[in-house]
This record gives C-alpha cells, sequence and structure tokens, in this order.
C-alpha cells in the first residue's frame, strides 16, 4: 500500500463470495513553488531543490512566476510551439519583445526600461570592476589552411570606445585568408603589426597598464567580455583567468532551450535588434566586440525585479490549506523558498554566477567572484602556489603563454 493510509475497509460476501474493499487516501505530489514542477515526494522536491537552486537571477515569467533556466526556454513558454495560453496572451497583450517581462498595466508598460535598450547612463559606475571586450578575425595556416591564426584583433572600453583596432601579421605562412569571412588580404597582413607586437598591447590593456586605461582604472586588472573568448585567447596566446572572463557564448541565460550556445549575430538579433554578420559582409570585429560589451552591460543591469514580486505572492500565504482529496501540496516547496529567502534572499544560492553581481564589485572586497563552475576546475588544476589566488591583484595569469 505504499505512503497510502488505509481510511475505510469493509467485507462483503455476495453469492457465497468474501471479497476485501479498501479505499485510500491518494499521495499527493509536491510541486516546486519556483519552476512548478511536480515531484512524488518531499524528498525528491529537496533533491530537485538543491540540484537547481532557484534564485532571483533566473529568468521568471511575469504572469505565472515560473522559472526558467535562459531566456530561450521562456520565450518557449511565451510564443514557442506549446506556449502556455494563458501567459502567451498575457505577453501578447503587453510584453517587452527584447527581455519578454509582462506588464501588468499601462502605466507599467510606458514606464519599462528594457535592459537591452541603450541608455544614456548604460556606461559603468565608478564602483562597477572594470571590463574591456575582445574580438579576433582568424585565417588559415597549415597545409590545408585548418588551423587558425589572428589576422585582425579589436579591444573596446565599456562604453563601446576603441582601444585597440589593427590588422596583425600572424608571422607564418597565411594559406587560407577567408577573406569573404575576414576581409583579410595578403596586402593588409604585411604591412600590419606583428603578433608579438599585439598581443603586448593587449596583456597591457587587459592589466590596466596601457595609455588607453582610464586614469580610475590604472593597474587594475580587466573583465574580459567577448564570444567564445576563449579562442581568441588562444590565438593571441594569452593566458586569463576563468573567474576573470564573461562569455556572452556560456552565459547560461543567453543559452538556447537545449542548453548549446546561440551564434552572436543569433544574440545581437534577438536582444537588441541589430544585425551583424550579414551574409556577403565580412565580419567586423569592432562590431563583434561593441555587440558582446552590450549583452554583459544587460545582464549586468537585471534588478531581478519579477523574481522578487513573485517571492512575495508564493510566500504571502503561506502554508496553503490543502483539502485532503487535492492531487497536490504545495506547502513543502513553498517551505523550501521561504528557508532560501530568509537565509539570503534567494539571491546568492544560485546555480550559475550571475553577471548582476559585478554591479559595485570596486567597492567591495575583492574582485567578482568567479563561477561555481569555473572554481571547481580552477582549484583541481592549481598548483600549490601564490600565483593561484583568486584576486587581480596576485593573479599572473595575463602574461602571454609560452
Amino acid at each position: 500500500m505504499g505512503d497510502a493510509d488505509a481510511t475505510v475497509a469493509e467485507v462483503s460476501s455476495h453469492f457465497g463470495a468474501c471479497g476485501l474493499k479498501v479505499a485510500t487516501k491518494r499521495t499527493q505530489k509536491k510541486p516546486c513553488a519556483c519552476c512548478h514542477k511536480f515531484f512524488a515526494d518531499s524528498t525528491a522536491l529537496e533533491a530537485h531543490w538543491k540540484l537547481v537552486q532557484h534564485s532571483a537571477h533566473d529568468a521568471v515569467c511575469n504572469a505565472c512566476g515560473r522559472h526558467f533556466p535562459s531566456y530561450d526556454t521562456l520565450r518557449q513558454h511565451l510564443v514557442g510551439n506549446l506556449p502556455k495560453a494563458s501567459c502567451a496572451e498575457a505577453y501578447k497583450r503587453a510584453g517587452c519583445e527584447r527581455c519578454y517581462e509582462i506588464f501588468q498595466d499601462d502605466e507599467a508598460t510606458a514606464s519599462h526600461a528594457c535592459i537591452f535598450r541603450e541608455t544614456e547612463d548604460a556606461d559603468d559606475d565608478v564602483d562597477d570592476w572594470p571590463c574591456v571586450a575582445l574580438d579576433c578575425e582568424f585565417v588559415g595556416v597549415g597545409e590545408a589552411g585548418e588551423k587558425h591564426a589572428c589576422a585582425r584583433v579589436c579591444v573596446v572600453g565599456s562604453s563601446g570606445e576603441i582601444l585597440l583596432h589593427t590588422w596583425v601579421n600572424p608571422g607564418e605562412e597565411v594559406t587560407d585568408y577567408r577573406e569573404e569571412l575576414t576581409g583579410a588580404t595578403p596586402e593588409k597582413l604585411a604591412d600590419a603589426p606583428s603578433l608579438e607586437r599585439v598581443r603586448a598591447i593587449v596583456v597591457q590593456i587587459l592589466l590596466g597598464k596601457a595609455v588607453q586605461t582610464r586614469r580610475e582604472h590604472v593597474g587594475v586588472k580587466h573583465l574580459l567580455i567577448g564570444h567564445s573568448v576563449e579562442h581568441d585567447l588562444e590565438v593571441l596566446d594569452i593566458k586569463w583567468k576563468k573567474g576573470m572572463r564573461r562569455d556572452t557564448a556560456q552565459f547560461p541565460l543567453y543559452l538556447r532551450h537545449t542548453h548549446l550556445p546561440f551564434k552572436l549575430r543569433a544574440l545581437a538579433e534577438q536582444f537588441l535588434g541589430e544585425k551583424i554578420q550579414e551574409e556577403g559582409e565580412a565580419h567586423d570585429p569592432c562590431v563583434d566586440a561593441r555587440i558582446s560589451m552590450r549583452l554583459y552591460q544587460a545582464a549586468k543591469r537585471r534588478d531581478h525585479g519579477v523574481a522578487k514580486r513573485w517571492f512575495d505572492i508564493t510566500l504571502k500565504d503561506h502554508p496553503v490549506v490543502v483539502p485532503d482529496d487535492a492531487t497536490s501540496d504545495p506547502n513543502a516547496g513553498i517551505e523550501l523558498l521561504r528557508r532560501t529567502v530568509d537565509h539570503d534572499g534567494a539571491a546568492h544560492t544560485t546555480r550559475f554566477y550571475c553577471w548582476c553581481q559585478d554591479r559595485g564589485a570596486r567597492s567591495r572586497a575583492g574582485p567578482p567572484s568567479p563561477p561555481p563552475a569555473d572554481r571547481r576546475r580552477d582549484r583541481k588544476s592549481a598548483k600549490p602556489s601564490s600565483d593561484t589566488a583568486a584576486t587581480p591583484s596576485s593573479s599572473s595569469s595575463a602574461s602571454p603563454g609560452p
């Protein structure tokens, strides 16, 4: 009979046959207060909560309060092939096409300042950690041009200002200029600065020691923004701590609903309304770097107001009175949410490092914390050396590779 409680047992006899009839109380499922998934019992629900670590940093539907792991899964919920009808209707009536927020009235719609729209105050605050965005274009080297070499570099500041933009002489024979994508030609690369020279300038910018560095950021190691930025660092032969990178191809909220990354041009069109890297046009690293920076700055400006509003709604009437014949009991899930909110406001028990936590980082004791997964990887690969300290002032990981 398992967890079910016997409430009635009666023995009846009919035509000499004896039968046992048992009426049982139905086991009530336990829904998660955030993602609304159902679980067989409280143990399974708690295991789910520990795994996904719901928090205010998730993407949240403002019509039903459901949490999603990315903007794309939220989009599927609102306008996908099988949307939730009531939420889809609310979004169609009054929703933002970029951040997917849904508004309660005309006043809220008129006052909405979408994080993905450029504003006059989009620049970093003086207390934010300094950052730059990097993008490179690659040509092919090797017998069949299958290996990558750096041919063009652009670094932009937090407001999109160009700090470095140059062609690069890779120092080895180019077998595939990939001209349609890069715009590179033998003439452009022949007279360009060497890879070693360009690498040294990029390193100085990252370290806050370049002539382009803002006065207030001199000597402060910068966050590095980019899209699949590990490839750019590889062709430049530069090492830079994972905890000091912000990659728009890996940020959980910018992933597909399949958990795979979008191309930069897809993110640019979906969130910023910009069309880049169009067919037949060479890629411009300055445009790509600026798009990466805008996506980073937008994520950094998130205030999680929707999640906090739904936390208040969910916790307002806790505990909920549940009838005996109900198929589910929400109280266990609401209690888990209440504990999390009471503990830290549901702001830090998160499955990923939200870039909003970079705001005001300079006014705190240390630099922005690295994402939890990166922190684990760093510990596994770290050698017992003082250089492995996770602070910009002590890390030596900005030096050119061997």
